[in-house]
């Protein structure tokens, strides 16, 4: 009777135990209506927000507008400079080919010149064309061939002078074009460096914009991601409390049975089965309840950081490692979230429940993951790879141990503690 009386009250002391206090589930209530009322005013802060936005958009179409027309004004300049240089270039090859032609006609001209400096200046010896016909039809011949002479070193000598006055006019208008192509490729530079600065200041307009809103947006969404996350932790608090009951039940199940074995043994006095195994049930005790979750060293560690990452508390501990290393679970639990998105990129959120007490490990950075939310996972299984997702500057994984639920602070430990001192 007072072993029975004992068991009785051991079931209770573990049921009570396991139990989360009625302090605890308050306070969990209290952040969600905290989170919820936060998330209203973020919402009408983002409306009025993009209102202001929408409102300036017209100083931003304005600026398009203008950056619109300043690269038409850029593109038809390409194709003016463009056709500039094909000129210039056809013209260089009408120079050499007129040069080639003013020199053939300077042979021939020298040729002639001869001729008329061997005949005092005469290009035809008419004595010789009069005195040697052997008769009219033969003199007639004779002058109107003289003629025909005559009249081409006429047009020999003007075509030469023609060739002379166009190569000298191309040679100037093509001084004239290499000029224009230089003033307009100096116009070109000042309309890109004004193009430039337009670019610049739409930048500058849109990011102040849109500041604000990114701001807002982003602390709605870690609102929305912590109501979710506080959701799932009372989920897995009343599942660890189921579980945390089924195994005190099953304990004391067991002991019964194997104290039943044990008297009917002692009945029988059969020596054979007095080696029964009793399973042994034992209870995580002390501070080393969690195991390393990462096979690599220690990159950064629990404490006071620099700021320049955005907090002036690092409130985990980092595990550098080759990216698609294995991450394992720190400790039995459920997973209260899975998932992509933040700070944390690719993360996971265990709840454990140990000794009455919850604890909450927080695995960041991730690679890929292999649970689910809602899942329970066993000490040591892997739950995904370590990765360089979200706010990360290298393959590593970030390590948080709460004790409690999850609650972050950038500027204090907040529920945190050193994970290696429970490792």
């Amino acid at each position: 009777m007072l072993k029975k009386l004992l068991s009785t009250v051991l079931l209770g002391t573990l049921l009570l135990s396991a139990a989360p206090s009625a302090g605890h589930a308050a306070t969990i209530k209290e952040k969600k209506s905290q989170n919820a009322a936060e998330q209203r005013q973020l919402k009408k802060a983002i409306k009025k927000q993009e209102a202001k936005i929408s409102k300036e958009q017209r100083e931003i179409n304005k600026i398009d507008a203008a950056i619109n027309e300043n690269i038409f004004r850029i593109s038809e300049k390409n194709k003016q400079i463009e056709q500039l240089g094909l000129r210039i270039k056809e013209m260089e090859a009408e120079i050499v080919r007129y040069e080639e032609m003013l020199k053939r006609q300077e042979e021939l001209l020298g040729d002639r010149l001869r001729v008329l400096q061997e005949n005092d200046g005469n290009s035809i010896k008419w004595e010789e064309v009069i005195f040697g016909s052997k008769n009219l039809g033969d003199l007639f011949s004779r002058v109107m061939a003289g003629k025909k002479i005559a009249e081409q070193d006429d047009k020999m000598i003007s075509a030469y002078l023609e060739t002379q006055k166009k190569l000298d006019e191309m040679k100037r208008d093509l001084v004239a074009k290499k000029e224009e192509r230089v003033k307009e490729k100096q116009v070109l530079l000042v309309q890109k460096k004004q193009l430039k600065k337009q670019m610049k200041e739409r930048s500058a307009t849109l990011k102040k914009l849109r500041k604000g809103k990114t701001k807002f947006t982003t602390k709605l969404l870690d609102a929305k991601e912590l109501q979710a996350t506080l959701e799932a932790q009372e989920r897995a608090i009343a599942a660890a409390k189921a579980a945390a009951k089924a195994a005190a039940e099953k304990a004391a199940a067991e002991k019964a049975a194997a104290a039943r074995a044990a008297k009917e043994a002692a009945k029988s006095q059969a020596k054979n089965e007095t080696n029964d195994a009793v399973p042994v049930v034992s209870v995580p005790s002390g501070s080393a309840k969690f195991i390393r979750p990462a096979s690599g060293s220690v990159s950064q560690g629990f404490g006071p950081a620099s700021g320049a990452n955005g907090y002036t508390f690092h409130n985990g501990v980092d595990f550098s490692g080759p990216a698609g290393s294995p991450i394992r679970a720190a400790a039995s639990g459920t997973v209260i979230t899975a998932g992509s998105g933040g700070p944390y990129g690719n993360h996971v959120m265990i709840s454990h429940f140990m000794d009455g007490q919850v604890y909450t490990t927080v695995y960041g950075h991730m690679n890929s993951l292999s649970v689910r939310a809602g899942q329970t996972v066993s000490q040591g299984q892997s739950i995904g790879t370590l990765g360089n997702t979200g706010n990360s500057t290298g393959p590593h994984l970030h390590f948080e141990l709460h004790v409690g639920g999850y609650q972050y602070s950038a500027t204090g430990p907040a529920n945190t503690v050193n994970p290696l001192g429970y490792l």
